[in-house]
């Protein structure tokens, strides 16, 4: 009986060719010169032996394992979900596979993650990093010049690493700007990030805007469309949310219940959307009618509810597609090309945005 695959070694097929150790490793690595005779005798002998050469060993004989890694927070999430499959699309069409680990943005399950993956000899990684004040695992990474791509966030810490990423400010401002189009005067945003008097929480002046978290970019792309057209910013229209949909529920069901005076509502975030539609469809308030709305994230959801929602659309798949072709070309040595790119939103307005009545 041949051994099973996962125990066959050289010297097995070896042994089963009649040819020597040396002569089974050239033939089998497609090194070296080898009779055609000896080559057939090898070949036939690993295919009746069901021979699979060792990865790890592969990969330290050629420098390279032809596979990245892609380490997110959430693979369940629909952005990430989507922009992985961009990714994968884009390694495979390139002859690279993509081996995954989701963190749960657990700094310690990243490091380890990162730590296993690097063991794995992968050529390069993908990461939406967990945000802490020291990346420690994804820092030494850079040190020992392993390509890296960060995707959808950074941090200061990693200020000179390559960042491929929607633009968060230019897309909160497109949808902000669309609903002062409309003649929107008092518009209120449901965002993850903490506003206050002296502005963005953690938004010093002079900081790369590139370092701060999508949440605050996208407020502080609020922001800005209300100061381009003469309108402040109205504290109590800022309404802060957890990263949860029941979170962004109850927040939006106080700010129904407050009786404030706002004629619009954007959300910032896929997750807070769905958390303040729930919130508006149980209190039974009617929009366009009462207030127009724009979600985040084209979700199959919001079509199938009537109103359809207005919302702004991330390039998930490219976003994914392009942290790989950048990836790659750093594996590949193409380009030194550390520059970020930063992918436009689409705003694709439906139902649920009208002018005040």
């Amino acid at each position: 009986m041949a051994p099973r695959s996962q125990s066959v070694t050289i010297n097995d097929v070896a042994r089963e060719a009649g040819v020597s150790k040396s002569s089974a490793a050239r033939v089998l690595a497609g090194r070296g010169s080898s009779s055609p005779k000896t080559q057939k005798a090898v070949h036939e002998a690993a295919k009746r032996l069901g021979y699979r050469p060792n990865a790890l060993a592969k990969a330290m004989v050629s420098g390279s394992s032809k596979t990245i890694a892609a380490v997110l927070p959430d693979v369940a999430n629909p952005f990430f979900s989507a922009a992985l499959r961009g990714l994968t699309d884009a390694a495979r069409s390139a002859g690279f596979e993509v081996l995954v680990a989701n963190t749960d943005n657990d700094p310690d399950v990243e490091t380890r993650s990162i730590e296993l993956l690097t063991e794995k000899r992968v050529d390069g990684f993908v990461i939406a990093p967990v945000f802490q004040d020291e990346p420690d695992a994804i820092s030494r990474l850079v040190n020992d010049e392993i390509p890296v791509v960060l995707l959808d966030r950074r941090m200061p810490a990693l200020a000179d690493v390559p960042l491929v990423s929607l633009d968060h400010v230019g897309a909160s401002e497109l949808a902000t700007e669309s609903l002062i189009e409309l003649g929107h005067k008092r518009i209120a945003i449901v965002t993850e990030a903490v506003y206050d008097s002296q502005g963005v929480s953690g938004f010093p002046p002079g900081i790369d805007t590139g370092a701060l978290r999508p949440s605050a970019q996208r407020l502080l792309g609020y922001r800005n469309a209300l100061g381009k057209h003469g309108l402040p910013l109205e504290h109590d229209l800022v309404v802060h949310a957890e990263y949860t949909w029941r979170s962004a529920q109850k927040a939006v069901r106080r700010l129904i219940e407050s009786g404030q005076d706002f004629s619009a509502l954007f959300c910032t975030d896929a997750v807070l959307t769905a958390g303040a539609y729930k919130a508006i469809v149980e209190a039974g308030v009617p929009i366009p009618e009462t207030f127009s709305f724009i979600g985040f994230d084209d979700q199959e959801w919001t079509t199938l509810v009537s109103p359809a929602i207005s919302v702004l659309d991330q390039p998930r798949h490219a976003l994914g597609a392009t942290a790989a072709t950048r990836l790659l070309a750093q594996i590949r040595h193409i380009t030194a090309n550390q520059q970020d790119v930063r992918l436009p939103a689409n705003l694709i307005p439906r139902g649920t945005t009208a002018p005040p009545r």
